[in-house]
C-alpha cells in the first residue's frame, strides 16, 4: 500500500473530479422531472458550487502529480495517441462546459429551455469524462490495469458519488418534497444502484484478473491481499452512501434530508478514495512478467 500513497494526487483527482461531474446528472434529471420554482432554482444554483469545487479541486490535485505543472502542456502533444492526453482534453472540455453552465445559471439570466439543454450537455460530458478517466489507465505495459473494468468502475463511482453530491445540492436547495416524489426518487435510486453495481462490480473484475498475474517482483494475489482491509472499508463506505441516500429520499424531513445526504457525500469521498488507493496497489508491470 505504500506505493499507492505515492499516487495520492491522482487518487484525489480520480475521486473528486468524477464525483463532482456526476452530480450534474442528478441536477439534469431534477430540472426535467421536478421543475423547481424560481426561488428553488436560485438556491440550487448557489449550492452547485459544491460539485464545481470538487471538480476544480480534483484538477488541482492532479497537477501536484507532475514534477513541474508546465509539463501538463506537453500532454496535449499526444492527443489521439495517448489515453492520458485524451483524458485531459475531454476533462478540459467538460470543465469549460460546466463553468459556462454554472456562471450563466447563477447570473439569473438563463432561460428555462437553455438551462435544460445545457445541463444535459454537461451531464453527458460528465459521464464521458468519467469513462475517459478510467481509460487513461488502460496501458499495455501494465496488464493489471489494461482492462475495460477500469472505465466501468470509474463510471460507477461517478454515478454513485455524483448521486450523493447531487442529492446534497437539491437538499440544500430546499427540494425535499421533490426528492420524495415518485419520478425523481425512482431516478435517484436507479442512479445509486447503477453506481454501486458498476463501481464495486468493475473493481471486483479487475481485482480477480490482477490476482492471476505476477512478475519477477510481485504476485497479483499478494498485492490484492495487502489491500484487503482498504477494499473492505471502501465497500462498506460505498454501500453506506447508498443506504444514507436511500433513506434520505424515502421520506426524510428537510433537516434530516440535508444530514443524510451530507453523510452520504462524505462516505462517498472516503469510499471512492479507498477504492482508488487499492486500484493503485494492483500495479503489475509487463516488463518483468513471468505469466
Amino acid at each position: 500500500m505504500e506505493a499507492a500513497f505515492a499516487e495520492m494526487p491522482l487518487a484525489l483527482f480520480s475521486t473528486l473530479a468524477p464525483m463532482g461531474a456526476g452530480a450534474f446528472l442528478i441536477l439534469a434529471i431534477a430540472f426535467t422531472v421536478a421543475k423547481p420554482d424560481a426561488e428553488a432554482l436560485r438556491r440550487i444554483d448557489r449550492f452547485t458550487a459544491i460539485p464545481v469545487a470538487l471538480v476544480l479541486v480534483g484538477f488541482i490535485a492532479a497537477f501536484f502529480h507532475l514534477a513541474s505543472p508546465l509539463n501538463a502542456f506537453g500532454v496535449f502533444a499526444s492527443i489521439g495517441r495517448s489515453p492520458l492526453s485524451n483524458e485531459l482534453v475531454v476533462g478540459c472540455i467538460f470543465a469549460v462546459v460546466m463553468l459556462v453552465y454554472w456562471i450563466w445559471a447563477i447570473s439569473g439570466k438563463m432561460p428555462e429551455g437553455a438551462r435544460k439543454g445545457l445541463v444535459w450537455v454537461t451531464a453527458v460530458m460528465a459521464l464521458v469524462f468519467a469513462l475517459f478517466t478510467g481509460m487513461a489507465y488502460m496501458i499495455d505495459t501494465i496488464p493489471s490495469w489494461d482492462t475495460f473494468a477500469g472505465p466501468v468502475q470509474m463510471l460507477g463511482f461517478a454515478l454513485l458519488g455524483g448521486a450523493a453530491v447531487g442529492v446534497l445540492v437539491l437538499a440544500l436547495g430546499g427540494c425535499a418534497d421533490a426528492l420524495k416524489a415518485g419520478t425523481l426518487k425512482t431516478a435517484v435510486l436507479a442512479v445509486l444502484a447503477a453506481g454501486l453495481v458498476l463501481g464495486i462490480g468493475g473493481f471486483a473484475v479487475q481485482a480477480a484478473a490482477a490476482s492471476g498475474m505476477s512478475n519477477a517482483l510481485f504476485s497479483g494475489a499478494d498485492l490484492v491481499a495487502s489491500a484487503t482491509m482498504t477494499i473492505v472499508c471502501g465497500i462498506i463506505c460505498l454501500v453506506g452512501t447508498g443506504v444514507c441516500d436511500t433513506l434520505a429520499v424515502r421520506g426524510a424531513g428537510a433537516s434530516a434530508l440535508v444530514g443524510a445526504s451530507a453523510g452520504a457525500a462524505v462516505l462517498a469521498v472516503v469510499g471512492i478514495l479507498l477504492m482508488r488507493l487499492a486500484f493503485y496497489t494492483m500495479q503489475i508491470s509487463v516488463g518483468l512478467s513471468i505469466m
